[in-house]
């Protein structure tokens, strides 16, 4: 991971008076470190979902917690500072949460033998 920080800890290039075509290439090189570390934190918070997923299973505690999902929800738009508006936000992240809780069922429930391998 620190590596994909890395790139990040420049600044973001300069948007010169006059601008040319070739100014997007810095941006777009700018946006796929970003777009790698965002992959990266995703599977991180993928696996620690899956972890809770496995302590749900040997408990015997549903998947959908629908009120810790709307903590979620609750929690980053708060925290947003733009320029994403908070519906954007909302939508991003309830995405986010349907695709790890998907994972969840997918190991757990509909395979409830599955060992704990996040």
């Amino acid at each position: 991971m620190t590596e994909l920080l890395s790139g990040l800890e420049e600044p973001p290039p300069p948007i010169p008076e006059q601008v040319a075509e070739a100014d997007i290439e810095p941006w777009r090189a700018h946006i796929d470190q970003i777009d790698l570390l965002l992959l990266h934190l995703m599977n991180v918070r993928a696996r620690s979902a899956s972890n809770i997923g496995y302590i749900k299973n040997q408990l015997h505690i549903p998947i959908y917690a629908p009120r810790r999902e709307q903590e979620v929800l609750d929690n980053v738009i708060s925290a947003n500072e733009g320029p994403l508006s908070s519906q954007a936000v909302r939508r991003l992240f309830e995405r986010l949460i349907d695709e790890t809780r998907s994972l969840e069922r997918q190991t757990y429930q509909d395979n409830p033998s599955s060992d704990h391998t996040a």
